[in-house]
């Protein structure tokens, strides 16, 4: 993993934390979005390569709620106000390619239908998408996001699991949800994770930010997803980890059968995080796509 450099950016009313990799000055430039409860640190493995590779300056930005982007009174956590702090990072940065993992992949959809300009092209990760037509996901996936549907009580239940299970807790079960394999992951990262978490524990938002975030993310699904997918004008592309355990691959598969316009990847024996799990992998199938995009595209 190549080390990024630290910044911190104000934006939109938020001092937000972020990573830049590569020469500031490239006129090619890439986002990276996280996911739900994820941050910064999910694009480590990726990274510094994407900006070698592409000859791009590469941005990594932790959205309110996550990473070390504190929230200020009187904000939320949801997913329209990440939309926003995003669009507006994009207007002081420069239209960007944007990479979205997760709930990151569904901010992507909404930023390219409410912003065309400011979206060069989107790699949708995994992309937290409406699941019509799919099974239900496994009832331990259930029982774990029911809570966080009902406000006041969301946050409360995520606390209590934080102090029970302590952040070395806390990371690895969100690993064992978010990759097929955990042994892959550098255990190096893992730690950094770890402290990343002891760090977030001494943050009181955290629960409630979380919750709300993924109660808005459900909203979204139903009430807007579905026409943002209809309006993204920009070369897309999904690469999806066939053992994803959180958004299955059917759901992509479905999505690329409306939309043929959008390129689909599946990665074997791969699970909701491949940037993570299988960084190598992921790279061989972005950045081709990405390289053979017209520079007027691109840049």
């Amino acid at each position: 993993m190549q080390p990024g450099t630290e910044r911190w950016i104000d934006v939109d009313g938020v001092r937000a934390h972020a990573v830049e990799w590569g020469d500031p000055d490239r006129e090619q430039r890439i986002l990276l979005v996280h996911g739900l409860g994820a941050s910064t640190l999910s694009w480590e493995p990726v990274g510094g390569r994407l900006a070698t590779a592409l000859d791009a300056t590469v941005t990594a930005v932790d959205l309110p709620g996550f990473g070390l982007t504190r929230i200020p009174a009187g904000r939320r956590a949801t997913v329209g106000a990440s939309g926003r702090l995003v669009a507006a990072l994009l207007a002081e940065l420069g239209p960007a390619v944007v990479f979205g993992n997760s709930m990151g992949g569904a901010i992507g959809v909404g930023l390219a239908a409410r912003h065309p300009d400011l979206v060069r092209a989107l790699v949708l990760v995994d992309p937290a998408l409406p699941q019509r037509g799919v099974r239900l996901p496994p009832w331990q996936l259930v029982t774990r996001m029911a809570p966080l549907m009902v406000p006041q009580i969301g946050g409360r239940v995520l606390g209590m699991r934080a102090r029970r299970l302590g952040p070395a807790g806390m990371v690895d079960t969100t690993l064992e949800w978010s990759v097929a394999h955990p042994e892959r992951v550098d255990p190096a990262l893992r730690e950094r994770l770890v402290a990343l978490a002891t760090e977030r524990s001494t943050f009181p938002e955290v629960p409630t930010a979380y919750a709300d975030a993924a109660r808005s993310l459900f909203f979204y699904f139903q009430r807007g997803m579905p026409a943002d997918l209809g309006r993204v004008k920009c070369p897309t592309l999904i690469v999806h980890g066939v053992l994803d355990r959180l958004v299955p691959v059917s759901s992509a598969r479905a999505v690329a059968a409306r939309h043929p316009e959008f390129a689909l990847e599946v990665i074997d024996d791969c699970g909701h995080a491949p940037q993570l799990e299988l960084p190598d992998r992921f790279l061989e199938l972005v950045t081709p796509w990405l390289t053979a995009l017209p520079a007027a595209v691109r840049e």
